[in-house]
């Protein structure tokens, strides 16, 4: 219609009158290559002045109409000719330009409408049949973030362990509540030497701004301070300056060795030259999870340490996309444990509980603060679980 339009500006110039528009397929050969055809019917020096009886616009102008400007305008009793101004006005106006886009606004809406339906269709198919007796118990998972198909999972298992009298006491409902949570977050206990000589090699990975050189220093300090080991220290995070200068403080503090290595071959070089430690930690740059180079340059650095476990880091204020992302694609690099930062900060922890289900790996530990070593806990499955019910219930 836009180029029509062009035509009968070019051709009659600005003065023209639209007296007509149609739009109509065209069929080729045998029905093939179907053409849309834009018909315009204009006029010159012609008078459009009021008609009582107007013609349907889908309809042809007849031969009579089309016998030329001095018939017509003997015809509709014309007035004075408008200036040439109107005319170009008329072919500017939105009814002649905008005539589309009026079609494909009105089709947009009835799209609008029938998603609009359908949404709710889904909603209602969606519903999740639990036992009526247990419905405030599902409302309080899934307010806490904790998908519907797993809170009704875990509605349904301690519905099974329930008799009719237990209902009438809450505390007790949910206790077997947190009992089937603690079910479904498997935990790998604190950090443990597994061979007799030479250093355990632990290495924590993850996301930026996720809290690994913290948390890597609450590990030392409770292995240094509260077990008393021979701990080193080793950074190949030299993108960032001040996580060295703040890791090197709490190096000296707690009496720990460190090393700041830039490639491979120099880390697997500072492993071996703190063979005298029990353990060795391993602090790694934060790598986004769409980087695939970085995460294969992590890879070989962590080939290099031989490390004996892998912890990815995650923090509890994510999104539960974010976190599904970095398991994805840190699944590559390799780790068995998790560890879970900024506890304290998460409004809801149901979010982990949806993530440990999927990920199928153990928890580690989690961080509640940002002094150490106090604000670091082995993951503990039975405290998720009162957190999830925003400790409604004493469980012991």
């Amino acid at each position: 219609m836009r180029d029509a339009l062009a035509q009968v500006k070019h051709t009659m110039g600005h003065d023209a009158v639209i007296l007509h528009t149609r739009t109509f397929v065209r069929k080729g050969w045998l029905g093939l290559r179907r053409r849309e055809i834009v018909e315009i019917t204009a006029g010159k020096g012609i008078n459009v002045g009021p008609r009582t009886n107007r013609r349907p616009v889908n309809q042809a102008p007849t031969p009579r109409e089309l016998q030329g400007p001095a018939a017509y305008l003997k015809q509709a009793n014309a007035a004075p000719l408008p200036p040439p101004h109107q005319g170009q006005a008329l072919m500017n106006s939105p009814a002649a330009s905008n005539a589309i886009m009026l079609g494909i606004s009105s089709e947009m809406e009835k799209l609008k409408s029938t998603i609009a339906t359908l949404a709710t269709e889904i909603r209602q198919h969606r519903t999740i049949a639990v036992p009526e007796e247990m419905s405030e118990y599902f409302l309080e998972l899934t307010e806490a973030q904790v998908e519907e198909d797993l809170a009704a999972e875990i509605v349904k298992a301690a519905f099974k362990q329930l008799r009719p009298e237990h209902l009438s006491h809450p505390d007790f409902v949910r206790q077997k509540l947190c009992e089937q949570i603690e079910k479904m977050l498997p935990t790998s206990g604190p950090i443990r030497r597994t061979k007799a000589r030479g250093p355990h090699v632990i290495a924590l990975i993850g996301p930026t701004g996720v809290g690994k050189t913290t948390t890597i220093a609450k590990l030392a300090a409770n292995l240094i301070l509260g077990e008393r080991h021979r701990v080193g220290l080793i950074t190949i995070d030299t993108y960032r300056i001040a996580a060295i200068d703040q890791l090197k403080r709490y190096a000296d503090i707690i009496g720990a060795q460190l090393k700041v290595v830039a490639s491979p071959p120099e880390l697997r070089l500072a492993v071996e030259e703190m063979a005298d430690c029990e353990f060795v930690l391993i602090d790694t740059a934060g790598r986004s999870p769409k980087d695939t180079l970085k995460l294969n340059e992590l890879k070989s650095f962590l080939a290099a340490a031989q490390v004996d476990e892998t912890h990815l880091v995650m923090s509890s204020t994510a999104s539960q996309e974010c976190m599904e992302l970095a398991m994805e694609r840190f699944a590559a690099v390799g780790h068995t444990k998790i560890i879970f930062t900024k506890l304290d900060e998460a409004a809801d922890v149901g979010v982990v509980l949806n993530v440990m289900r999927k990920t199928g790996k153990s928890l580690s530990y989690v961080t509640t603060g940002q002094d150490g070593p106090d604000d670091i806990e082995v993951g503990d499955g039975r405290k998720l679980a009162r957190m999830v019910f925003k400790e409604r219930t004493q469980v012991h």
